[in-house]
């Protein structure tokens, strides 16, 4: 193959950060036009950085880009704009008050001096329907799924003429219909000419949909094959680097007791992150049951969660926690920002459930040397890379944040567990670490409370599995029956079963 046939061409790729680590090491990576290209790896393998440095947003230290033949430098996102790039980040850049028209009119060119709402509008819509997206153009962006979002997205680069797309674990938060209609419409861009790098750590997604598949470890290209040359076994074995257990989700094996832990009842939540809230939702969670709660994204799941932990203004209903002198342990959906503290270490944002317990203060003072040795402990225990307890807790891949905020909330074996989205955008080996986890948290007498858009995860993971459409519970199903097709239709509220607790009208 000449190269002037690759639509991309990224060669000798390396970049190291001044902490000294290595993030890319003369990794090659090449597209066809017309190709999805999966790129694989554990979380902190590199993939996230090499299509950072694709898309202008780091510098490599070594190596060269070509587009199309030609070589190019990129100093800027609007240098990687300028040669049809465009990524679409794992967490997104709309901003949730404004409709989807004015978050598409910022940084526009097409808008000009002065904006004419109707005009922009009826522009989109004609842009809207040559490029084949459905867009609720007036709707604000906080009332849409995470799918219309991505869609927003999407549509928002190929407006901004972009011909080669990165998407950045694109189906991490995706129903399981969602991203089936993500992958149809990559394949209709894919028909048409558009590259796009799809970063996830869903091996099934990348076979699915991929034609390339590129695996990194610790920087280094592993393998670079097309999608029907190899297996999932094959992948988890290059992504890990070892003969593992990862191709089989850890499953539930334990019996779950009679003891409540945790009662809902009736509990209505006005629209804070969903444009349905929560209406009159009832559930009853015990020691040593792990209970999945399914459903699209954004159809109440964040309004039961905030009502149970106290952060959200309830209209009405009741929550009791049945803790018993034990804490409860609240693993929210937003590592960075909401679960972790930017700008602090890696050892006091372990340390932040620590502060107050006995033994790690004397007056208003710390025991600094008491904090940094659990800090180490939690380390150790969940395979925190970088393993320093200085370094900035931002600098921390995405896998390796969550097990932070894992090592911080199961100390000292709380007795309610509340997890949304656990897994989101981890790798397949630190997906098993957090699934073993709550597996062992709830065998030792644990209530564990779990948020996922991921079926096949709850129903190896969970006892039973409770489904939420439009802020009502549509069903209740046993985990162990794997009633997929019932679960799917509760999922899009196409059929009632066996209903859990009734939704009303208004709250």
């Amino acid at each position: 193959m000449r190269g002037q046939d690759y639509a991309v061409e990224l060669s000798g790729i390396s970049k190291r950060f001044p902490s000294g680590v290595v993030a890319n090491d003369r990794v090659d990576c090449r597209a066809l036009p017309g190709q999805i290209h999966a790129v694989l790896g554990e979380n902190g393998a590199g993939k996230t950085t090499l299509m950072r440095i694709l898309a202008g947003l780091s510098v490599p230290d070594e190596g060269s880009i070509r587009i199309g033949g030609a070589e190019v430098a990129f100093r800027s996102p609007r240098d990687a704009a300028a040669a049809g790039i465009a990524m679409v980040h794992q967490h997104f850049s709309l901003v949730p008050a404004l409709t989807v028209a004015d978050n598409l009119a910022l940084g526009a060119r097409e808008v000009g001096a002065v904006l004419s709402p109707r005009r922009w509008r009826r522009w989109l819509e004609g842009q809207a329907e040559t490029l084949g997206f459905e867009i609720r153009l007036e709707s604000p962006v906080w009332s849409l799924s995470m799918g219309e979002r991505q869609r927003v997205e999407i549509f928002r680069a190929l407006l901004r003429q972009a011909r080669i797309l990165i998407l950045d674990e694109p189906t991490s938060i995706l129903a399981p219909v969602e991203a089936q209609r993500l992958f149809d419409r990559l394949r209709e861009l894919a028909a048409e000419g558009y590259v796009t790098f799809l970063v996830t750590h869903k091996i099934q997604h990348a076979l699915g949909v991929a034609d390339r598949v590129t695996i990194l470890r610790r920087g280094r290209v592993v393998a670079s094959e097309t999608s029907s040359d190899l297996d999932s076994v094959e992948i988890a074995h290059l992504m890990v680097g070892r003969t593992s257990r990862l191709t089989s989700p850890p499953r539930v094996r334990h019996a779950a007791s009679h003891e409540p832990v945790l009662e809902v009842e009736d509990l209505c939540v006005p629209p804070l992150v969903s444009p349905f809230g929560l209406k009159g939702v009832s559930l009853r969670l015990n020691a040593r049951e792990i209970v999945g709660i399914a459903g699209i994204s954004g159809h109440g799941q964040d309004e039961l969660i905030l009502g149970v932990v106290g952060q959200a203004p309830v209209v009405s209903g009741t929550v009791r926690q049945r803790l018993e002198g034990h804490g409860s342990a609240y693993v929210p959906e937003e590592r960075l920002g909401v679960a972790l503290v930017p700008g602090m270490s890696l050892a006091d944002n372990l340390a932040l459930r620590n502060f107050r317990r006995p033994g790690f203060s004397r007056g208003p003072f710390l025991k600094r040397a008491r904090l940094l040795g659990a800090a180490r402990e939690a380390i150790e225990r969940f395979s925190i890379a970088p393993d320093d307890p200085g370094v900035p807790v931002e600098v921390l891949s995405g896998g390796n944040r969550q097990k932070a905020v894992l090592g911080r909330e199961l100390e000292g074996r709380p007795r309610l567990i509340l997890a949304q989205t656990p897994t989101a955008g981890l790798d397949v080996a630190t997906v098993d670490l957090v699934l073993r986890e709550l597996i062992a948290q709830s065998a030792a007498g644990a209530a564990v409370l779990v948020v996922s858009e991921d079926l096949d995860e709850l129903l190896s993971l969970c006892h039973r599995i409770i489904v939420l459409y439009e802020g009502r519970a549509m069903g209740e199903f046993e985990a162990s029956d794997e009633n997929r097709g019932a679960i799917s239709l509760a999922m899009s509220g196409l059929e009632d079963r066996r209903e859990v607790s009734v939704g009303r009208e208004a709250c």
